[in-house]
């Protein structure tokens, strides 16, 4: 039976959050699409952002219409970018058992930490809430511990369990960031964190491995947040800062828009085989206020990429923050780790040069123009990551890596 939600989107702008438009979302059982108007208030702000700067860029004051999802797309790139992947969907389906939840629950029921500036209500006076598969209710924001986000998590992978009180109340909290792996904001350091934990069954020390992988990164000139490693009950956890988060000792921290490249290129995310490292260029040449700077530092992440076999690359691993006056700059880099393989067949996600996703010195050469640089600029970039990454085994060392965490990365770091 065909069914239509409806939500009021807001934007968090200096002076807190602000009512948008309006989104409708239509689902028949098989076949979801989307609707969404912009308010004409909004539009006469100064400071008014655009909820998804491809698909829907921000029309003249008074001249709002309603716009509809392109063909195949059940909801607009950046309204998708504030929802959660497979782990915040995993906890609401825990939390709504046998409810069947749509697009639009998942988007509307997650959170408060979601990922960038957007937010939801019932109406343009609500205020901001939560979608409780029935209505928008009022809930604040929360931050749990570690011990216990740790708790829920090992509760989440334990099917025998599901009573488990830490589980239940961090099912009222769901986290509605992106990503297929356990993570939940948390206060550390006096800072708005990121933190990812481990799995029981993770074939390898995958927080650790991230950990120094980013740390390696920036030892090669890579711009990345600060990370962390910690220990809850003799697992490890990887913290990162929140880079769309600022302001941090106030009560509700200022929070930046943010949106991935998927979005920023208006791309599909199930064309996922024909997406390239070009379309991010192109979207730097396009919305970079310092598209130089962003072009290269794109380069230098792809490298880098190459190098330690982070080939889990793709669209949403890229982001851009707004920088105001229209312009989205590249973030920090993010979600960078090396990726443990048998084969001696390296690839990207994401097409880059002559040879496809081929993971090759070559490659990376004849992809080089596209990014604005020459073959010497090129090289240079190249050189620089080859040098950083030298010795990775004693810097992985150095930075709380086991001899068993090396021996499973060893086929990561490849001389090229």
């Amino acid at each position: 039976m065909a069914e239509t939600k409806k939500a009021t989107i807001y934007i968090y702008l200096a002076d807190g959050p602000v009512p948008a438009g309006l989104l409708s979302v239509n689902s028949d059982g098989r076949y979801t699409s989307s609707e969404f108007v912009y308010g004409n208030l909004y539009l006469e702000r100064p400071d008014a952002v655009p909820v998804d700067p491809v698909q829907l860029p921000l029309p003249a004051a008074g001249q709002s219409d309603v716009v509809q999802t392109p063909a195949d797309f059940p909801v607009f790139n950046g309204i998708r970018d504030a929802s959660p992947d497979k782990w915040g969907r995993y906890l609401l389906d825990k939390k709504y058992p046998g409810l069947g939840l749509d697009e639009f629950d998942y988007i509307a029921a997650s959170g408060h930490d979601r990922v960038g500036a957007l937010a939801f209500g019932a109406s343009p006076h609500s205020g901001v809430g939560i979608w409780d598969t029935n209505k928008f209710v009022y809930r604040e924001t929360r931050y749990f511990d570690l011990a216990q986000i740790q708790r829920a998590v090992d509760s989440a992978e334990d099917p025998d369990d599901p009573d488990d009180p830490d589980f239940k109340r961090f099912l009222e909290y769901v986290p509605s960031l992106g990503g297929a792996r356990p993570k939940a904001t948390v206060q550390w350091d006096g800072r708005l964190c990121l933190a990812k934990f481990s799995l029981s069954n993770d074939s390898y020390n995958v927080c650790q491995a991230e950990y120094a992988a980013m740390l390696l990164a920036g030892r090669c000139g890579i711009d990345i947040p600060r990370v962390y490693l910690t220990n809850v009950f003799e697992r490890r956890v990887f913290i990162v800062e929140r880079f769309d988060r600022q302001d941090i000792g106030s009560e509700d921290p200022r929070r930046t828009p943010f949106h991935s490249s998927l979005t920023m290129t208006g791309s599909h995310e199930s064309d996922y085989m024909r997406h390239s490292y070009l379309d991010i260029v192109s979207a730097i040449s396009r919305f970079s206020s310092q598209p130089d700077r962003d072009r290269e530092e794109l380069y230098r992440r792809l490298v880098f990429n190459v190098f330690c076999n982070n080939n889990d690359d793709h669209m949403r691993n890229h982001g851009f923050l707004y920088d105001g006056n229209g312009a989205w700059n590249l973030s920090k880099a993010y979600d960078i780790v090396p990726f443990p393989q048998s084969g001696e067949v390296y690839h990207q996600a994401l097409h880059f040069g002559d040879l496809g996703r081929e993971a090759s010195i070559q490659n990376l050469l004849s992809g080089a123009p596209s990014f604005g640089l020459n073959q010497s600029e090129a090289n240079n970039v190249i050189d620089e990551v080859r040098e950083g990454v030298r010795n990775w085994d004693e810097f992985f060392l150095e930075h709380e890596a086991s001899e068993e965490d090396i021996t499973s990365l060893r086929g990561c770091f490849r001389q090229l």
